[in-house]
């Protein structure tokens, strides 16, 4: 019998578990990598939609009183007053109805605040939990 020269399954197992390991750890590396740079432009969109959100048309928000740390605008389109708080997180408060929607978080606690300017504009100014500090001035529809 002839013996032919070639690779044994020992050494096609050990060349397949090597070749496996190198794809996971690079799928791994891959997968940090893009977590790390998503991270970094998060806060920065999550900001903006923040502002954006305050200003759409679907809630045609109405602002009704601005108290540094409190804001309380009119939706006539639900025909709720809500208030906007910030704590840990900024979120919308419906008053008399229970319950309230996050639209900001990662702030650090009572750094919200929230100043009116002319016409109908409020300027708000928090501070993220890695020491940001954001500034934004929201328009507000006319009663």
């Amino acid at each position: 019998m002839k013996r032919l020269t070639g690779f044994t399954i020992i050494e096609c197992v050990i060349a397949l578990a090597i070749t496996t390991l190198t794809i996971l750890l690079a799928g791994w590396g891959l997968t940090a990598l893009s977590t790390s740079n998503r991270h970094s432009l998060d806060s920065s969109v999550d900001w903006y939609i923040f502002l954006q959100e305050m200003e759409a048309d679907s809630h045609h928000f109405i602002l009704r009183k601005v108290a540094g740390t409190e804001l309380q605008v009119y939706s006539p389109r639900t025909g709720f007053v809500y208030t906007l708080q910030g704590r840990d997180v900024l979120y919308l408060k419906a008053w008399g109805r229970g319950g309230y929607l996050p639209l900001l978080e990662g702030i650090q606690g009572k750094t919200c605040r929230f100043k009116q300017l002319v016409g109908q504009r409020v300027r708000v100014e928090v501070v993220r939990e890695n020491g940001e500090k954001l500034v934004g001035i929201i328009q507000f529809y006319h009663a």
